[in-house]
């Protein structure tokens, strides 16, 4: 799925030297982008209309913790939890484990290094049989991803992902305490969306970071000597309300591997805590995370590709 965020999928995609040309007027799309309600900011607190697409370009969700637990998770007990889950996630692999990266107040992100007499567990990753849903667990993170398995497939909606992010972690919540693993302690939070632009949904033959990313302008009022870019990869970071946390934003020219198809990585990862870790205290922060994401989607993104013909905005 391209260079490595926060939860590394299995999906290969490799960073791509795109060369494009100058990017197409869009000016005749102005008529649809006007029928578009910008939404305007609001004080903390008050509701803001959802921000939804009949196509949205999501590739993939993934919802997160980030946890220790009273006694250490070993393989055999992975190994147990597959046997538990094995009916409705019947594929396995090995991946890499993922670091430690926690958000600290007025520090930002910081990895966390623990040293142990022992090699770190393999992260397993468990398939549904169709691939779209998958079950990421090692010593100290439980994920649950959905994700497009073919062109044809349609983002299910948050609601549909978080529910199953739930009641696949209740799950693992009681199981951990039936082998003896104890409590889990939540260090943090994940959601993050991952995003493909490609030529099919709104990038065209311009892959240029001024036709996607508003924030991005290539300054053309005096004699430049660089041409134009033949590649980007863009990072920003925003702080949550509430001290809950902090937006990250990448972008990214790339190609997917193996169909070489060209796109741009759009990525919106939300990381952080609550204070209350109670599971309505945990739903409320995902839900002001997928409340940042798709309203910073929505904020990032030009509005020329927000209309019907590409992702057909409707609020």
């Amino acid at each position: 799925m391209g260079p490595d965020v926060a939860w590394n999928s299995p999906h290969r995609a490799w960073i791509f030297v795109l060369r494009c040309p100058k990017p197409p007027a869009l000016s005749h799309l102005q008529s649809d982008i006007n029928k578009i309600e910008a939404v305007s900011p609001s004080p903390e607190g008050s509701v803001r209309a959802p921000v939804k697409f009949v196509r949205p370009p999501v590739f993939e969700v993934a919802c997160g913790i980030h946890f220790s637990s009273e006694r250490p998770l070993v393989t055999a007990h992975i190994g147990a939890y597959w046997e538990r889950v094995r009916d409705a996630y019947p594929k396995a692999e090995d991946a890499a484990p993922l670091q430690s990266v926690v958000e600290q107040p007025g520090l930002g992100a910081m990895s966390v290094f623990e040293f142990s007499n022992l090699p770190p567990l393999r992260r397993a990753w468990l398939f549904s049989a169709d691939r779209r849903n998958l079950i990421q667990l090692q010593q100290d993170r439980f994920i649950f991803n959905w994700k497009r398995e073919s062109a044809g497939d349609s983002y299910p909606s948050y609601a549909v992902v978080i529910e199953q992010f739930e009641t696949q972690l209740s799950d693992f919540i009681v199981f951990c305490n039936e082998i003896g693993v104890g409590g889990l302690t939540i260090r943090q939070f994940e959601l993050a969306y991952v995003n493909h632009i490609s030529a099919s949904n709104g990038l065209g033959a311009a892959a240029t970071a001024d036709t996607i990313l508003v924030d991005h302008l290539r300054s053309t009022s005096a004699e430049r000597f660089l041409p134009e870019p033949e590649g980007f990869n863009w990072a920003t970071s925003y702080a949550l309300p509430r001290d809950l946390g902090r937006l990250h934003i990448t972008a990214q020219s790339a190609s997917q591997l193996p169909t070489q198809e060209r796109f741009v990585r759009l990525d919106l990862t939300a990381r952080g805590i609550s204070t209350d870790l109670s599971a309505t205290g945990r739903r409320e922060w995902f839900d002001v995370a997928h409340e940042w994401i798709t309203h910073g989607f929505a904020d990032v993104t030009t509005p020329a590709i927000h209309v019907a013909e590409y992702w057909g905005r409707t609020s």
